[in-house]
């Protein structure tokens, strides 16, 4: 929460003037860049900035002050260092800003550090030194081949600073870089870097997709995406593995050339060779798009993956409804697997055994979620503050505790005797806790076990004699303090307690009914009183022995260092092993979150059947939409879904507004993306062949501020489907070609769907209120018409949520406006509006069956009078009389 800002700067009206003068004369920012000025006591920002910094955390212009001369003048907005510090977290992880701190050294500006939301280096202290760190942070930079023109070669380097990984890849694109849209869902970095390269449109179009997916762009110089030094760079930064020849050159990753441009980019931008913490600790790794099943923008939107900013509730999001981990690595993870569907069945079915044993086995399944997984600290985050030379004895003694539990851990998996849990999570676990071993007898031999109860992390004394020496004189001042205690217990005639605390020292604690007793007493000074804590006192006596004690704890504190320093040093060697370890524990908490999710629901979810890739099979009973039956107030009807190959490919699903044609698609492709994470559906029993992409047009929410209109976006959308879309794809459309006019919306509608059921194949979902879709099953066989079924009686419209066979034979609009409780007029309105342009269409109607019915007298007429002058041409005596008797017959 802010506190007031600071109303004045304390420069004279020289210093304003030079102040202005330099700040004006720094170069041109982006508009998402703020530079602050650090002042010692507080912090300032300007211009532009001021402007914007005041609104956006402020709430208000009035704390802007105005600097310098009357001809040059600068805002100015004033944060003390409390606000400075939640205004930076607030541009870095919320608004995706970039940050610049500008410190005045010997008379002059200089620029002091930066960050951005992908590179937070520099700011991780004062972004996380209290907190473990949830969200991963990668920065990816995104490389175009010069030589490839209707197809796109593109690279992409991924840097993950907290996993210490670097990841590379390469893949053909098309003009809409569909298939980057889908790695920047896959990915889910932070900022990507792009190289400057003129007015390229096609580096233009590639900026449009990445800020459509919410990442801040960087634009960086030619040079930089160079590999002149990279092989080099590789060598000092990466950890190899035993018996891996120790030179980057041999490398396979480094074969995909323009990815390795990519990665040398942001290498560069990361500057990750200027800290030695990051020597020799990362991986390197192939990213293949292939193993994932593909999703773009739209899918995730339409698939609700992730919370609305804004929205408190859990179960609006496939994110909320999963998220039951109890560990901060598993929290990232379930994240990264909800970006990440799997097309490998192997792998599916092997996450699939684990949730079933987590199911199956209530007992386990309890304890890992009460017991265990919730008492594991964010490993990854204090492995981190150990190689950066941040931590301290507590944090050893964190990653102590949670090694000294794995036993009991495992011990709760070997109930189970599932082969899969055995190899993917139990054996691993025993494997890390022997390999732990050493670190553990290490703590136990330099950590004084008998302080740690009471906050206190301290080298034993037995280490060194001069240790143990200042150890003996605080256990005596330690004593003269309980002494004291028994003392002023008699004195105040009440229960005291001797207690202590970083901030105080040691002082003495009553309880709240007893702090009249103390405070009337002159002979004792008050502390402070708190509600839970009651009231905290000293005595001079007890002011005296703690000033005393605390001195030589501070001098303990500065002997032990040394041996501090080793213990960490030594802590930090088992960085690989903690990682690991930190990746197996972070599995198990998602699978147990996945079991945690199937085995509470009030209907059943069950384990999906799969089927390989190609089988052309997705038969659904029962199925649900997970976020929806578990809204309030909601009885959920579930409804079958059955797609084959050959049979029955495409849906065209028609009924009134708020029927549930949108949950029922929705519901479909929820299911099949679930069951590629590898957990269980809420169905009644899903049989479901692996697909490669989901791919959805739903909604119609515009996109003006990125100067798109509503019927463009369902344009570039469906596009993206129809260029992606193969016979192994699902794809759902919820009400497309509204944008435009009727006829020309059910045109369009009518030739994607023609097109997608007859040439693609793809599994297909359409719902639509163009009725006039529903005869495309006379001409395509595998077009299966159904509705959502509803039932009037007068003006009362009552939805039964059912999808069932056949078409829709009318709309239910005005039924629908009623329920909203339009008013009667405008209901009567429209009624006769409806009715009167039935009318004109029925006489539409009619007039074309005249026009037919005229075309048809006509030509019968030319006909007869054809034969009437041929009659003539051969009757010349009786010519007149043969005039009359055509006359009469043709009459």
């Amino acid at each position: 929460m802010s506190t007031k800002p600071i109303n004045h700067l304390n420069l004279d009206p020289e210093q304003q003037k030079t102040f202005v003068r330099f700040y004006k004369s720094l170069p041109d920012k982006p508009l998402t860049t703020i530079r602050f000025f650090n002042r010692q006591d507080y912090y300032t920002v300007h211009g532009q900035d001021a402007i914007f910094a005041a609104k956006d955390f402020y709430k208000t212009n009035h704390s802007i002050k105005t600097i310098g001369s009357d001809d040059d003048t600068l805002e100015s907005l004033i944060f003390n260092k409390a606000n400075f510090e939640a205004y930076i977290r607030q541009l870095l992880l919320i608004n995706h800003y970039k940050v610049e701190v500008f410190v005045n050294k010997g008379g002059k500006w200089a620029l002091d550090f930066k960050g951005s939301p992908g590179n937070l280096l520099q700011f991780e202290d004062l972004l996380f030194g209290n907190v473990d760190q949830i969200e991963a942070n990668i920065v990816i930079a995104l490389k175009l081949s010069p030589n490839f023109r209707n197809n796109k070669l593109v690279g992409l380097g991924a840097v993950d600073t907290v996993e210490h990984k670097f990841q590379l890849s390469e893949f053909t694109d098309d003009e809409f870089f569909s298939h980057t849209e889908s790695m920047m869902i896959k990915v889910s970095p932070k900022e990507c870097i792009l190289m400057i390269d003129g007015n390229n449109p096609d580096v233009e179009q590639l900026n449009k997709v990445i800020e459509r997916c919410g990442i801040l762009v960087t634009m960086r110089k030619k040079s930089e995406f160079s590999t002149d030094t990279l092989i080099q760079d590789l060598n000092k930064l990466i950890i190899f593995e035993e018996g891996q020849q120790l030179n980057a050159h041999t490398l396979p990753q480094l074969q995909l050339e323009i990815a390795s441009t990519a990665i040398a980019a942001v290498i560069k931008y990361l500057e990750l060779l200027s800290d030695s913490d990051n020597l020799n600790q990362f991986t390197i790794e192939n990213l293949s798009y292939e193993k994932f099943v593909h999703l773009d923008n739209a899918g995730v939107q339409a698939l609700n993956l992730f919370s609305n900013l804004g929205t408190m509730s859990k179960t609006d999001s496939m994110l909320g409804i999963f998220d039951k981990c109890r560990t901060p690595h598993g929290h990232r993870l379930l994240t990264q697997w909800i970006r990440q569907p799997l097309t490998d069945m192997n792998k599916i079915n092997e996450r699939l055994d684990i949730v079933e044993t987590l199911v199956t086995g209530t007992d386990i399944r309890q304890q890992l979620y009460d017991q265990h997984l919730r008492t594991i600290p964010d490993l990854q985050a204090l492995m981190r503050k150990i190689q950066r030379k941040k931590a301290n004895l507590q944090d050893c003694y964190r990653i102590y505790q949670a090694i000294k539990k794995l036993p009991d851990l495992v011990e709760t998996l070997s109930y189970s005797s599932n082969k899969t849990l055995n190899s993917v999570i139990t054996n691993p676990l025993k494997e890390f806790i022997n390999d732990m071993s050493k670190y553990q007898a290490m703590i136990e031999e330099t950590i004084d076990f008998n302080l740690v109860e009471r906050g206190e992390f301290l080298i034993k004394s037995e280490f060194d004699e001069e240790l143990q020496k200042m150890r003996n004189e605080m256990d005596d001042y330690e004593k003269k303090m309980r002494s004291n205690l028994a003392k002023t217990s008699g004195v105040l005639g009440i229960p005291v307690k001797l207690d202590s605390n970083s901030q105080y020292g040691f002082f003495f604690k009553v309880s709240l009914k007893d702090c009249k007793t103390v405070s009337n007493n002159k002979l004792f000074e008050v502390l402070d009183t708190t509600k839970g804590g009651g009231m905290r006192f000293r005595s001079s006596k007890l002011t005296d022995l703690n000033t005393h004690y605390q001195c030589i704890h501070q001098n303990y504190l500065g002997h032990q260092k040394d041996i501090v320093v080793e213990v960490i040093q030594t802590a930090s060697s088992y960085n690989a092993t903690l990682l690991n370890l930190s990746r197996t524990i972070a599995q198990l908490d998602v699978l147990t979150s996945f079991a945690m999710l199937a085995a509470s629901s009030l209907r059943p979810y069950v384990r999906p059947n799969l089927h390989p890739q190609g089988t052309g099979l997705l038969n659904l009973k029962q199925v649900r939409h997970p976020c929806v039956e578990l809204q309030d107030s909601v009885s959920y009807i579930p409804n079958d879904a059955y797609f084959e190959q050959g049979k029955c490919t495409f849906n065209v699903i028609t009924g009134p507004n708020m029927g549930g044609k949108s949950t029922y698609i929705r519901s479909v492709a929820v299911a099949v993306f679930m069951a590629h994470m590898g957990s269980f559906v809420p169905c009644d029993s899903a049989d479901i062949s692996v697909v490669d992409a989901i791919l959805a047009r739903v909604g119609a929410n515009d996109s003006q501020i990125k100067g798109l209109s509503t019927f463009m976006v369902e344009m570039i959308e469906t596009v993206s489907i129809i260029k992606k879309a193969t016979a192994e794809s699902l794809v759902i459309i919820d009400e497309l070609g509204r944008g435009t006019s009727t006829y020309e919306g059910c045109g369009i509608a009518c030739s994607i769907a023609e097109y997608l059921a007859s040439k693609t194949k793809a599994f297909t979902l359409f719902a639509t209120h163009f009725h006039e879709l529903t005869k495309l099953h006379e001409t395509i066989p595998t077009i299966v018409n159904k509705h959502v079924s509803a039932v009037t009686s007068n003006d009362s419209l009552t939805l039964l949520y059912q999808v069932q066979p056949g078409s829709c034979d009318k709309s239910f609009g005005i039924h629908v406006a009623t329920m909203a409780k339009f008013p009667k007029n405008v209901i009567q309105n429209a009624s006769k509006k409806l009715a009167l342009l039935e009318s004109f269409q029925n006489t539409q109607t009619l007039e074309d069956q005249q026009k037919e019915i005229n075309e048809t007298d006509r030509e019968k007429f030319l006909n007869e009078c054809k034969r009437f002058a041929q009659e003539c041409a051969s009757s010349d005596d009786e010519l007149f009389n043969c005039i009359k008797k055509l006359r009469t017959e043709f009459l």
